[in-house]
């Protein structure tokens, strides 16, 4: 970092906080970044090249998906094959993280890949944050953006790009508490997380094809109309309707009927109504 820098840095904070007129360097100002097709801009755009140009890169992201390695794996195997090393931590919040895209980035030799591994669903790990560091500088973009395709290139998404050097306040509790979620002991390394996460993943991809097979078929099945469809108590339904009688003559407010069938249950406490004559009129 020369004092040029720390001049441009000046420049930079000027025109984005006191007065857009200000003649700066666009690379040591702070920018609003999000996607605008409109325009052709891209958030992708940005990461790609705070990466192609930094000394190294920290990214802390709550998701990623096969989509979001597949837009920045060009930009990450030069990477690789120029020895920039980078430090990637993500999370099993919500199991949304896809293995192959974790798969993926571990692969990648100049990698470190981690998983924080949220103990508590209340307290949830949401973080998107990109950090690179060139010459003593930081240029951080901090947002909404996860690394995924919809994020970084179509999703209306938020970010701030902030520009310091590594002596400067934002720039050091930036990367302390990247540092701080990097060594705690809730953060797994690739090796010993992948297994159990990819068998929780899949499991969880297992449940929710089952539901979305469940609700096609329900939707295909037509909607029961009670007023017309033509349901009838069986014995121990009818006996146990003419024991609440008796019970109701006798001033009793309250019964108790044990089933071994919860299906029986449901229509004889509907029953409540006890002189109806539609299956409708049960639950009045």
């Amino acid at each position: 970092m020369h004092q040029q820098d720390i001049i441009e840095i000046h420049k930079g904070l000027q025109k984005a906080y006191i007065d857009n007129a200000v003649n700066s360097n666009l690379a040591y100002s702070p920018q609003f970044i999000t996607n605008d097709y409109k325009r052709g801009v891209k958030i992708l755009t940005h990461i790609e090249n705070q990466l192609m140009h930094c000394d190294e890169f920290s990214i802390s992201v709550a998701f990623i998906n096969r989509s979001g390695f597949v837009e920045l794996a060009e930009t990450l195997k030069e990477l690789e094959r120029r020895g920039i090393r980078g430090r990637i931590l993500t999370t099993d919040y919500l199991c949304f993280s896809e293995p192959y895209a974790l798969d993926k980035l571990a692969s990648l030799t100049n990698i470190q890949l981690k998983i924080y591994h949220v103990k508590d669903k209340n307290n949830g790990f949401h973080t998107k944050g990109y950090l690179f560091r060139e010459n003593g500088i930081y240029r951080i973009i901090i947002g909404s953006a996860n690394m995924t395709q919809t994020a970084l290139s179509t999703n209306m998404e938020w970010n701030t790009q902030l520009v310091s050097t590594e002596q400067g306040e934002m720039a050091k509790s930036i990367v302390q508490e990247f540092e701080r979620l990097w060594k705690d002991e809730l953060s797994k390394s690739y090796d010993e997380f992948i297994e159990d996460y990819r068998k929780i993943y899949n499991r969880k991809k297992q449940i929710e094809r089952l539901i979305r097979e469940q609700h096609k078929i329900a939707l295909q099945n037509d909607i029961i109309d009670y007023d017309t469809y033509n349901l009838k108590l069986n014995k121990m339904q009818e006996e146990f309707i003419g024991n609440i009688h008796d019970l109701r003559e006798r001033g009793a407010t309250r019964a108790l009927l044990i089933s071994a069938t919860g299906e029986r249950d449901i229509f004889v406490t509907g029953g409540r109504n006890l002189g109806f004559t539609r299956v409708s009129e049960a639950w009045s």
